[in-house]
């Protein structure tokens, strides 16, 4: 008996690597703090012995988010993966967007 994902596997991988990646800044401090000062650092080193598999769009995704919290990066790369990153957390055009 096989699973079938609803997901198209775009979709799941990418989910997948960016949960992985999320888990792993939520669980320690130091990755978390890595991810948000240093990202490429943070992707090039893993985490605990484990690579990210990311397609190109999602490193440079990853590494052109600049937030000062996990939480503050988080809302930044569902935006930006939503195609809302010039929208703010309600909706409202985002004026403080910069280039």
């Amino acid at each position: 008996m096989s699973v079938v994902s609803i997901y198209p596997p775009a979709v799941s991988h990418r989910t997948g690597e960016l949960s992985r990646l999320l888990a792993a800044a939520v669980v320690n401090a130091k990755f978390r703090n890595l991810l948000l000062t240093n990202p490429a650092q943070a992707l090039a080193s893993g985490y605990l012995g484990e690579s990210f598999y990311l397609a190109p769009e999602e490193e440079d995704l990853i590494l052109s988010i600049q937030a000062t919290s996990l939480a503050e990066f988080a809302l930044q790369l569902t935006k930006r993966l939503n195609g809302d990153g010039d929208r703010d957390y309600h909706g409202r055009a985002n004026s403080s967007k910069t280039s």
